[in-house]
């Protein structure tokens, strides 16, 4: 079985290094979720998603069930429509401005030179009311996620703005249609997808596990996920990412 992974938004595949991990990073570089679907790879694959990574495997897993055998999704974001967890969200002024598309455009120009000319200053937003996990290891691998958020914000701009869009409008009905094992891992101090939104797509998808992270936060559960392998669960409570 083929893996393929979807990084975060935004983000890059340069995601997988913060554990060492050697994997396919997927091209989002498509016009629509329908014409990325058309370009997967011939399977089985096995779609492995971060974040808003994980939102698009689950359109790709509805959309190519042909293809897709398996998911494995790491910290990831459900549609809006399942909960009320937009409150809850530390990027929810971000998902309210990308409601509008033109809006979401000028926030991504304003991030992008940010993230380009005073990376660590930007950073430090990112870091606003992030848990003790997601501190530690963004203060270990600053280097590394100043690169991933530059790529993120910069050559891979095209896909954040078009995937971000899509994703605050309603799109719970993809999720019916997946129908392939699904693997959840979620960290319980998660501040930008909150753990209801991992709880609600396990109780939605007909063949879903979900994995619980005591004392992880959005990045540290996805550094723990990748560094122990997809398949762990964890043994003992948090100690360190």
């Amino acid at each position: 079985m083929t893996a393929l992974y979807l990084h975060g938004l935004p983000g890059s595949g340069a995601e997988l290094a913060l554990a060492g991990r050697a994997m396919a990073v997927l091209d989002r570089d498509a016009p629509s979720f329908a014409q990325l679907a058309l370009r997967l790879p011939e399977g089985p694959l096995h779609l492995v998603g971060f974040s808003l990574g994980a939102a698009c495997a689950l359109r790709l897993a509805a959309l190519a069930p042909e293809k897709v055998a398996r998911l494995t999704l790491i910290s990831a974001a459900a549609p809006l429509e399942m909960g009320d967890f937009l409150p809850r969200m530390a990027g929810a002024p971000v998902f309210r401005m990308a409601q509008g598309a033109a809006r979401m455009a000028a926030l991504t120009s304003v991030q992008s030179a940010l993230a380009r000319v005073s990376p660590g200053l930007f950073l430090k937003l990112l870091m606003r009311g992030t848990d003790a996990s997601d501190a530690a290891l963004f203060r270990r691998e600053t280097a590394l996620l100043r690169q991933i958020m530059q790529y993120g914000l910069g050559p891979g701009q095209a896909a954040y703005l078009r995937e971000i869009t899509a994703y605050v409008r309603p799109w719970a009905r993809h999720v019916a249609h997946v129908g392939c094992p699904v693997t959840l891992h979620h960290g319980s101090e998660d501040r930008w997808t909150p753990p209801a939104m991992a709880e609600a797509l396990a109780a939605a998808l007909p063949h879903a596990e979900l994995i619980r992270h005591a004392g992880l936060g959005h990045y540290a559960t996805l550094h723990r996920v990748l560094s122990r392998g997809m398949d762990s669960k964890p043994a003992r409570p948090f100690e360190g990412p």
